[in-house]
């Protein structure tokens, strides 16, 4: 599968949900073609530097679009797939498209009564930007997998601490991240 690529130095995962503002147009051009062919983009972290492209990321699909006050794009989009990456191309107007291969996400969980704190820290933050959290259902925040996902989204740490997380093939090492940093 080739997908078009936008990349940033932001962590989205797998039923993470964020909003873009769009302004260069080869980004403008990734939304039409996404819209368009219905296969989204794949959503790629760099290093806070952006010199550093993760070799994995995220698919994505458009949710919903509107222009927003200053004339920007605003793009609200979730987290479907992670990708691992092949070779990439960089077309004339300096939009990257690479050919990918998915992967499997992080295996469901159900959260244990010692880890319900980590779930209800993460509500109580949500709860400060309700456009994100009526994204989620509640059955969701009984997943330790999902809930170590989301919290990997927001953690204020580098994106080189984040990545090593991502690579993992469950939660486990987030959940041991999360449980050093939070208590």
């Amino acid at each position: 599968m080739k997908l078009p690529l936008f990349p940033l130095p932001i962590c989205l995962l797998p039923e993470g949900y964020t909003q873009l503002r769009i302004f260069e147009p080869r980004y403008k051009r990734l939304v039409a073609e996404s819209l368009k062919s219905g296969d989204g983009f794949g959503l790629c972290m760099t290093s806070e530097e952006n010199s550093t492209l993760y070799p994995i990321g995220t698919l994505v699909h458009i949710i919903d679009f509107e222009t927003l006050p200053d004339g920007m794009l605003g793009v609200s989009i979730e987290g479907k797939q992670r990708f691992t990456l092949g070779d990439i191309n960089v077309e004339s107007d300096g939009l990257k498209r690479a050919q990918i291969s998915l992967i499997d996400n992080w295996p469901a969980a159900k959260i244990q009564k010692n880890e319900r704190y980590l779930s209800d820290m993460l509500q109580n933050i949500l709860k400060e930007y309700p456009k994100h959290l009526q994204q989620y259902q509640a059955a969701q925040f009984d997943d330790i997998a999902w809930v170590c996902q989301r919290w990997l989204e927001i953690l204020p740490i580098r994106s080189a601490e984040k990545y090593t997380c991502i690579n993992a093939l469950d939660h486990q090492l987030t959940l041991d991240l999360l449980r050093t940093v939070i208590k």
